[in-house]
This record gives structure tokens, C-alpha cells and sequence, in this order.
């Protein structure tokens, strides 16, 4: 049981911390950097260590809320300078682009927050792939490509010149009677 309540921390500071990258970006473009692989795992490490002094509930909250406060005050900090919201003035749009058409908007206010909720989670599963990719990249890729790069020789450049699979290229007859012996 203690294994699932872990894995249960570990989800939901993931969920913190992409929902609060996901608030302080708005709509602007964010891909999560080294840095985010690095504070979430900070942020894992001062979870786990709060949980002994919390009780079982307290600390889901605290870790939900601690890691949305700190995704967005480092996503805040970092896109601060950050405008890459395209706008094309008017004067430059065709003039069946200027009008202002008006948008289909369900009269339902359930699915009008469904739709923004959908939009929200896409943005927020996409910071958290990002960030899981991220980890299993540096978990499980890497060492295998050290492991690999440290032992294995694939064009025998560590071999003595003697043990060298190379063999040097026998000038070819370019007579006659050579090419009679290709044939």
C-alpha cells in the first residue's frame, strides 16, 4: 500500500507542477527544460520528506499545492520577457478577414467548461510527457548509451594494429589477364 500512495505523490506533484506551468504560460508556446526535470525532482524529494510529519491526506494537498505554486512562479520568472503572441495587425488582413465573424458558442455552460478544461488538460499533458520523456531519456537511455560507449568498440578503434579486422585493399589488374581472372 505504501508503494501506491507513493506513486500517488508522484502523480499528483507532477499534476501540480504542470497545471501551474500550464497557468503562468497562458496561451504562449513552453517546452519544459532541464531545469523543470531538476525541480520536479526537488520537489519529489521535499514531498517525501514531509510525509512522515503530515498525516495521509494533508500531504496529497500540500504536494498538489506546493508543486502548482512553484510551476508557476519559475514558468512566470522565465516568460516574463516572453511575447510570441502573432498577431497580424488589421490593416494587413484581406478584407474579408477584417470583419469580426461571430463564434459558435454552445449555450450550455457545462460543455462550454468542458471545452476549456480540454484545452487546459491537452496544454498540462503535454508539459507532462514532456517532463516523462525527459526522465525516461536520463533514467533509462543514458546509462545504457554510457554502458554502450564505454565497452563497445564498433569500429575496432580500440584494438592494436595487429588485432585490426582492416584489411588494405589490393591494388586491381587493370590488364587484361586480370580482368580475364575476374570473369
Amino acid at each position: 500500500m505504501e508503494i501506491l500512495r507513493a506513486i500517488v505523490l508522484i502523480l499528483l506533484t507532477m499534476v501540480g507542477y504542470s497545471s501551474g506551468v500550464t497557468l503562468a504560460a497562458r496561451e504562449r508556446a513552453f517546452l519544459p527544460k532541464f531545469l523543470d526535470l531538476i525541480v520536479v525532482a526537488l520537489l519529489w524529494v521535499a514531498v517525501f520528506w514531509l510525509r512522515p510529519q503530515m498525516g495521509r491526506w494533508a500531504i496529497l494537498g500540500v504536494a498538489l499545492l506546493l508543486s502548482l505554486v512553484v510551476g508557476y512562479l519559475l514558468t512566470a520568472v522565465r516568460m516574463r520577457h516572453v511575447d510570441d503572441t502573432a498577431v497580424i495587425p488589421k490593416s494587413e488582413l484581406p478584407e474579408h478577414a477584417r470583419e469580426k465573424g461571430d463564434t459558435a458558442v454552445s449555450g450550455n455552460i457545462f460543455r462550454r467548461g468542458w471545452r476549456k478544461w480540454e484545452h487546459f488538460a491537452g496544454k498540462m499533458g503535454n508539459v507532462q510527457g514532456r517532463l516523462l520523456m525527459g526522465y525516461f531519456y536520463f533514467i533509462v537511455v543514458t546509462p545504457f548509451g554510457i554502458i554502450v560507449r564505454l565497452f563497445s568498440d564498433p569500429l575496432n578503434i580500440k584494438k592494436r594494429p595487429e588485432q585490426s579486422d582492416w584489411h588494405p585493399k589490393e591494388p586491381t589488374d587493370l590488364t587484361i589477364e586480370g580482368a580475364r581472372e575476374q570473369g
